[in-house]
């Protein structure tokens, strides 16, 4: 019993091993983690005030909504060149249609039932402190109309509704 004991520990440690391996294989293959040490503590007294009243806030929400929300998939990482277990695509697509088919989604975006008075109550119900909402994801798709792109719900099937401009009306 002792030595199965021992076993099942050094099988559990060498799985564990493993796993934390093959996740810094996948990690690594996006972004290099950063060390505790490269991190610089901000001294200014304003920016420690604001660190401590969200510290203090506890409960939050943080709303991903945007052209990945019309086929309900995992943000817009789909649409990253890399090839890796965690990146799922619609199909069996090669990457180029995929493309061409994402950027299409803003054709299939016109969020009628909008309702953000609605997900305000909800949140307050639920004594939420703060919520965060995603404007533009690294997809460069805008929640609000923009001077800068067209690739924006405000130029889509949603231009003529007077809540267009999403990000300004939560």
């Amino acid at each position: 019993m002792k030595n199965l004991k021992k076993l099942l520990g050094c099988v559990a440690l060498v799985t564990f091993s493993m796993s934390l391996s093959a996740q810094e294989q996948v990690q690594g293959f996006v972004h290099q983690q950063s060390k505790a040490t490269d991190y610089v503590w901000p001294t200014d007294q304003q920016v420690l005030d604001k660190l401590a009243k969200w510290q203090d806030q506890k409960f939050g929400v943080l709303f991903h909504w945007g052209l990945y929300s019309v086929p309900g998939i995992v943000e817009s990482w789909s649409i990253c060149s890399e090839d890796v277990d965690w990146i799922s695509r619609k199909g069996n697509l090669p990457y180029d249609e995929y493309k061409k088919w994402y950027w299409g989604l803003k054709d299939s975006l016109n969020p009628v039932n909008f309702n953000p008075e609605q997900w305000a109550e909800v949140m307050q119900d639920a004594g939420i402190k703060y919520m965060i909402f995603t404007t533009k994801h690294h997809d460069g798709f805008c929640t609000f109309d923009s001077k800068y792109t067209d690739f924006s719900i405000a130029n889509g099937p949603f231009k003529n509704n007077p809540r267009k401009d999403v990000a300004f009306h939560g």
